[in-house]
């Protein structure tokens, strides 16, 4: 008998692994190792708090119902797990992360160069956007569906292409700097267009462009068109929210920082 689907949670030993595995390796870091890696620095609450809320938000998209409810049934709900692990895991693991935990795996002589590379807005604007339009080419979305290793690896490639989104806005290394305010703008406000072909391709297809979600039982829509449409609606409508906000706290950012610097010219004048 197939269990109810609110109780189809995922405890699979890759997925329980890696998570315990990631915060094991957090707690260790600002824990007994905090003296080797930074022993003047103090262990932020905030910071631990919202690196274990990104934790158990991933087990949550991962492992909660609607881990089984995107892969047997509803391609909406398969895009909504990819735009949870975008938008809210990554940026909340990332605030999560003192700069001390990160300079020693970021700056150290092997990989310095490369996360160099790598950060610069116009490395990460590019890399998000490949996987994601790559992963949702018909073929390989698919791939990913029938064979659960893949599918890890293609979520595990989201949160990392989606760590290297967010670092040009939120990095907590002066060594790995984030742009001026304006750069900062420009980027949020082309991330949703390079969108564009994949929201196009998926929302306005005249057929259902992932048989798996063909063939899958009804629920919630009458057809697997509608379903897609309405997961391609759910991209342009969650990342609208995620870099529209953004983009307003920069631009205040910005506004209150060029009031700053004028008015030492206007007390002068």
């Amino acid at each position: 008998m197939t269990s109810p689907l609110y109780l189809t949670w995922q405890f699979d030993p890759v997925l329980v692994g890696g998570l315990v595995t990631l915060a094991v390796c957090y707690g260790l870091a600002v824990g007994p190792l905090r003296s080797r890696l930074a022993p003047n620095e103090h262990v932020p609450t905030g910071k631990v708090v919202w690196f274990f809320s990104g934790v158990i938000v991933l087990f949550l998209v991962e492992g909660s119902p609607l881990h089984d409810l995107a892969e047997r049934y509803l391609f909406s709900a398969h895009m909504l797990q990819h735009l949870l692990i975008s938008y809210l895991v990554a940026p909340i693991i990332l605030w999560g992360l003192p700069s001390w935990v990160l300079r020693p795996l970021l700056l150290n002589r092997v990989v310095k160069p490369v996360a160099r590379s790598i950060t610069t807005p116009l490395s990460t604007f590019f890399l998000f956007n490949f996987f994601f339009s790559v992963w949702h080419l018909p073929t390989i979305y698919e791939g990913a569906l029938a064979n659960s290793t893949l599918h890890h690896s293609e979520h595990f490639i989201f949160l990392l292409s989606s760590l290297l989104l967010w670092w040009p806005l939120m990095s907590p290394l002066s060594e790995l700097p984030r742009p001026t305010y304006l750069v900062q703008l420009v980027y949020l406000f082309l991330i949703p267009i390079a969108q564009l072909p994949v929201f196009a391709a998926v929302t306005f297809a005249d057929t259902a462009l992932y048989p798996t979600y063909v063939e899958a039982p009804r629920l919630f829509f009458r057809t697997a068109l509608i379903d897609q449409a309405v997961g391609g609606a759910l991209m342009k409508v969650i990342s609208l929210f995620a870099f529209g906000i953004p983009f307003i706290v920069i631009f205040f950012r910005w506004y209150r920082s060029e009031n700053v610097r004028s008015r030492p010219l206007e007390a002068r004048s």
